[in-house]
């Protein structure tokens, strides 16, 4: 009986200890993908980073020369600005700022425009340098998601939600420039929202998108199993949370599942042969299966390219293939004959 006792008490503090674990992962790690994303300090602006001529998009451009006078360092700023105005709003009352680039050849707000979607921890300043190789023949917006820099709200979903972020903008974009194509190109986090706005938004012509989770849990598992977590139960855990903090459900606009919805639109994916947090291999079964589906689809890799620093992302590693793939791919699919 002793013995018996004994058990069911070492069996009662393991099932404990797993509970209590599992709530631990599941706590701390939704609170770091819901309320994690919006710490980037580089507040630097197109004219800082290129030179380039912009229009600021719901917020008074006035306030960036405030940039310059509040921080010594503009990469690594501390004050970022204030918040966007009310003419960008999402459905669900976020405000959304950004920039409109006209393009270095003059040809107008009409003409071709590529939309960049920045990833989880970045923003408008640093998703520019994707439209670098970009900018001489198409206009370009950058904008920050909610919960980053100068666009309200406080969480991030994944893209669930963001989707609602690039729809404003592209709204936006069509209000007051009417241009006579439309290109998304997404990064990370950035290329899964342009994926779940793009299967339902038939404005959006062009998809390019680098360094995709095609599931959002399999970019869960990656990020445990880095901190030394089991990926399950913690993935369920994570996933649970984010849903109590969000309401919404992480995994319900996975790219992977898009796919049949994508064969109206040219997509160009791009990835690092490095990235140990959305894997390679998922990407090129990805690729596979949107082939199979009659998807018009390119696939560009980039060699030793990682998804962060310090392995560097492909459009540093491969700088300048990296500008070729975009700029050939956009030319094709959004300038007419």
């Amino acid at each position: 009986m002793t013995f018996r006792r004994l058990a069911l008490g070492l069996l009662g503090v393991l099932l404990l200890t797993v509970v209590a674990y599992t709530g631990y992962v599941g706590y701390e790690g939704s609170h770091q993908l819901v309320e994690g994303g919006g710490g980037n300090p580089d507040c630097r602006t197109p004219d800082e980073l290129f030179g380039w001529t912009y229009e600021a998009i719901n917020y008074g451009s006035a306030d960036d020369a405030l940039l310059a006078s509040r921080n010594a360092d503009q990469k690594h700023c501390t004050y970022t600005g204030t918040v966007a105005g009310d003419e960008v709003v999402t459905d669900d009352g976020i405000r959304i700022a950004g920039w409109y680039v006209p393009a270095a050849d003059g040809a107008g707000p009409t003409a071709p425009t590529v939309v960049l979607v920045h990833g989880f921890g970045a923003n408008k300043s640093s998703i520019l340098e994707y439209g670098e190789a970009l900018h001489d023949a198409f206009n370009l917006v950058a904008f920050d998601l909610r919960n980053t820099q100068r666009s309200s709200g406080n969480q991030t979903a994944g893209g669930v939600l963001e989707q609602k972020d690039l729809r404003a903008i592209i709204d936006w974009l069509e209000r007051t420039k009417h241009p006579s194509h439309i290109g998304v190109r997404g990064n990370s986090l950035g290329a899964a929202t342009a994926v779940a706005e793009s299967r339902d938004d038939p404005r959006v012509e062009a998809l390019a998108l680098d360094s995709m989770h095609t599931r959002m849990r399999y970019q869960v598992e990656q990020r445990l199993q880095h901190a030394g977590h089991p990926a399950y139960p913690g993935t369920w855990a994570v996933f649970l949370g984010a849903r109590i903090r969000t309401g919404v459900d992480l995994g319900s606009v996975d790219a992977q599942d898009a796919i049949p919805d994508l064969t109206r639109l040219p997509v160009l994916l791009s990835h690092g042969t490095g990235d140990t947090e959305d894997l390679p291999e998922r990407t090129q079964a990805f690729y596979e299966d949107a082939l199979a589906a009659g998807v018009q689809i390119e696939l560009h890799w980039c060699e030793g390219a990682g998804h962060n620093a310090p392995a560097g992302m492909p459009v540093w590693v491969c700088r300048d293939d990296f500008a070729a793939w975009m700029l050939d791919f956009f030319s094709r699919n959004l300038v007419d004959a």
